[in-house]
């Protein structure tokens, strides 16, 4: 069995990374993403996916984030990067 340490140095950092992911794909706008994403069913308005996109929501339901990996044809490691605290 394994001994859980808690982390130090705060909370990872993530960032979306779905601009360039969109760019490899060809997707030039946030509204073709969204017609994709609608295409598939999952239902967001393009302001709501803009703020996503830009990294601008602290909340992403795992439906979207679900279309995105569909719709992109990645895994969520593609989609978002993590920038690990420095351990003090």
């Amino acid at each position: 069995m394994s001994k859980f340490s808690p982390a130090t140095g705060g909370p990872a950092t993530l960032a979306f990374r779905i601009r360039i992911v969109m760019a490899e794909r060809g997707i030039r706008s946030v509204a073709a993403l969204q017609r994709l994403l609608d295409g598939i069913g999952v239902k967001i308005s393009v302001p709501q996916l803009i703020r996503i996109v830009d990294g601008q929501s602290s909340h992403v339901s795992t439906t979207v984030l679900g279309g995105l990996i569909a719709v992109l044809q990645c895994g969520i490691a593609d989609l978002i990067s993590i920038d690990k605290p420095a351990i003090a």
